[in-house]
């Protein structure tokens, strides 16, 4: 006999029911079905209604979609062994299959009442059930009239004396019979509902068919491999029926309806939320312009706790959101002297920016932090926190706002250099970017630097300047403080006493984010008639 024989190839030698059996789990395993499936014949005929064999015969042609035969199988495991649980099983699963759900419910209820620890009787009742309702759900209003079944009908007619001899023939190439459901004549909207993701695939198949049959490309290896496009295209088209009758069409589209109108309500409430808390910012804005900051205190913490029990999905921009309240709160807790819980919001509102990245909340947060720590004395603390904003600004009024208040925070430390130093260094920017409020509250914080270390003559310059700043300005109780100094000042060649320009005369701000300057007020923003 020849060694290249293809019948000595596919020849399988004569052994005992268990190497049989044990090859035909081995090609199981590996998803060789038709080569399993051989096995598992062999080692029936050795044994006749082996359980084992026969349920993993029936595994294999479910697998290759073979349900007829699959069903055979699981009914003559089930004539040997009536009450065993993996013979309903199958016979669940093919009738499953087949799209015969009630059937299927029924022997799944069977193995569940049999073996109720299995989850695959309790998996398998769950699916039929769905599978049943969605085959039933608002079927009432679907109606079927003459004239469309005559017209659907004559489209089958005319579809089917175009087709080509080939693909009409009743027997597919693997020996099933071809499905009477003419599934190549839908429309191409209507085949990708049903196929789903595998239309690409089944449409694929369909133009390699086309191809092949035009003798385009022909090869050797052509007739191998229309068959197996032609495999391939019956498993697409016996699955899509069943897939059909396991959730039908319009039951996909209640689905995909459902899913429109749970993100439609979600979407409605998320907005719902947002101008809530809007509203509820605006009216905390309101209280604190008002200097009601008890009420506003009050808000601010509530509206804190109830978005802080909300989730992202209930609230896209939530941390932001907290971010912003707890900035607020913070504000008006400093204005009642509550120095740590003042702080501590300050803190929460710097973390949560930092986490969203939001530049312009984390520089406020900053601005706040050191606010609260010279407000309560701490300028050492104030100083370390703007001092690491200080290095990284790079913004000019930000840059003269910044050193203005380390500059005031070392004056109360008795550092009158440090003090002078920054004074100068912010006067230069001042100048440069032609603010003369800001001129003002420099030039003054230079005249006190320079009384404390005794430079008397710097120091009348400084008040000179400022002066004549306050007069341009109009700033008329400026102008009369610093007249006052300059009088004693004049009269006198003794220390003058600098308390007036300290920082408890300094806290008339009407700016959002309060900021320690002398009697002129004055923002970081650029000067807008400049």
């Amino acid at each position: 006999m020849s060694r290249d024989s293809s019948a000595d190839r596919h020849h399988i030698p004569k052994s005992t029911f268990e190497v049989y059996r044990s090859e035909g789990d081995s090609l199981l395993a590996k998803k060789k079905f038709n080569e399993a499936i051989n096995c598992y014949t062999h080692a029936l005929e050795g044994k006749e209604n082996d359980l084992h064999c026969l349920l993993k015969r029936s595994l294999c042609h479910s697998y290759l979609g073979n349900i007829e035969k699959a069903l055979e199988d699981s009914d003559s495991a089930l004539s040997a062994c009536p009450d065993h649980y993996k013979a309903l099983l199958q016979k669940a699963e093919v009738l499953y299959n087949k799209g015969e759900f009630e059937f299927a419910l029924v022997y799944f209820h069977r193995g569940h009442k049999k073996r109720p620890e299995r989850h695959e009787f309790r998996l398998g009742i769950q699916k039929c059930e769905e599978a049943i309702r969605n085959s039933l759900e608002d079927t009432e209003k679907l109606r079927i009239t003459s004239s469309g079944a005559h017209a659907f009908r004559t489209q089958l007619t005319e579809k089917d004396t175009k087709r080509n001899s080939k693909t009409q023939s009743k027997t597919a190439v693997n020996g099933c019979e071809q499905d009477d459901v003419p599934l190549h004549i839908l429309p191409k909207a209507k085949s990708r509902i049903i196929f789903g993701y595998l239309h690409d695939e089944h449409e694929y198949l369909s133009n390699l068919i086309k191809q092949e049959n035009a003798k385009r490309w022909r090869t050797n290896y052509s007739e191998d491999l229309s068959k197996i496009a032609h495999a391939g295209l019956y498993y697409l088209d016996t699955r899509s029926k069943f897939w059909h009758q396991e959730k039908p069409i319009y039951a996909r589209a209640r689905t995909r309806q459902k899913v429109h109108d749970s993100q439609a309500q979600r979407n409605k409430q998320q907005g719902l939320r947002i101008c809530k808390v809007l509203k509820k910012l605006h009216e905390i804005d309101k209280y604190q312009h008002t200097e009601e900051h008890e009420i506003a205190v009050k808000m601010a913490e509530d509206l804190r706790q109830e978005v802080g029990q909300w989730s992202e999905d209930e609230l896209p921009n939530r941390l932001e959101v907290l971010a912003n309240v707890n900035s607020m709160l913070g504000l008006s807790q400093l204005e009642l002297s509550r120095y740590e819980a003042a702080l501590e919001a300050h803190t929460n509102a710097y973390e949560l920016a930092k986490q969203c990245n939001l530049s312009e909340i984390v520089s406020h947060a900053v601005d706040n932090i050191g606010r609260v720590h010279a407000k309560k004395g701490d300028y050492q603390s104030a100083i370390d926190v703007w001092q690491r904003k200080l290095d990284e600004c790079s913004d000019k009024f930000e840059l003269i706002w910044l050193r203005y208040e380390i500059g005031r925070c070392h004056l109360e430390l008795q550092r009158s250099e440090e003090a002078l130093a920054h004074g100068d260094q912010a006067l230069n920017l001042a100048v440069e970017v032609g603010d003369e409020p800001w001129q003002l509250n420099l030039n003054v914080l230079i005249g006190q630097a320079n009384l404390h270390l005794r430079r008397r003559i710097e120091a009348q310059a400084a008040f000179l300047r400022a002066h004549e700043l306050a007069k341009n300005l109009k700033a008329t109780d400026a102008e009369k403080a610093i007249l006052e100094v300059m009088d004693e000042f004049q009269s006198t060649e003794c220390e003058l006493d600098t308390d007036s320009f300290s920082y408890s005369e300094a806290r008339t701000e009407t700016s959002p984010v309060k900021r320690f300057t002398w009697h002129f007020q004055r923002n970081r923003a650029p000067p807008t008639g400049s």
